[in-house]
């Protein structure tokens, strides 16, 4: 499905069925995914930390931008999900959001942990099932970022390598965005 996103056109997709818990209770429907990132590439946050996780990231913050950017009937359809992701600092302690828009973790594309905590919840049926890791950035493939801070220092986050493995950054860095929902 084609998403105006600030007026530009990005392919979204399907990437699992009855997987995220709506806060309200109960399971959302439908995950998307953007199909590639966003044009504009971004930074977890504007210095070296992942202290706060993804709950306190610059990033984080970012996505009631890009949702007030989608079409005003996506905007009323797309719910709130629990989120869980490790607290950063090298803390494997989880902590929950609220997000209505929000990156993936490295279990949730991967089904592994890598280079996170455990806890940041379960692979989406998209990726389970083999499909691409590797996403473009204005038309090439590009390092895309993960919720999911690096469990092996306090200053980084997970990500995917422009080659689909996993792989991570400095939180200062900038890489793609390609952010979920649910409907």
């Amino acid at each position: 499905k084609n998403v105006s996103i600030g007026g530009t056109t990005y392919q979204v997709q399907i990437i699992g069925f009855d997987h995220d818990q709506l806060t309200s209770g109960g399971m959302a429907g439908i995950t998307f995914q953007l199909v590639n990132c966003l044009n504009q590439t971004a930074q977890m946050n504007s210095s070296n930390t992942n202290a706060g996780g993804w709950n306190s990231s610059a990033m984080r913050t970012r996505m009631s931008t890009y949702l007030s950017q989608l079409p005003a009937a996506l905007q009323n359809v797309i719910k709130t999900v629990n989120k869980r992701t490790s607290a950063g600092n090298q803390s494997s302690s989880i902590q929950t959001t609220q997000d209505k828009l929000f990156l993936l973790s490295e279990i949730e594309i991967f089904g592994a942990t890598t280079y996170s905590f455990a806890g940041e919840g379960t692979q989406y049926e998209y990726y389970t099932a083999g499909n691409s890791t590797i996403k473009k950035v204005n038309g090439s493939a590009g390092h895309w970022w993960e919720r999911s801070p690096f469990s092996g220092d306090t200053n980084g986050f997970c990500s995917v390598y422009n080659d689909g493995s996993a792989g991570s950054g400095s939180a200062s860095f900038s890489y793609g965005v390609s952010f979920g929902f649910c409907v």
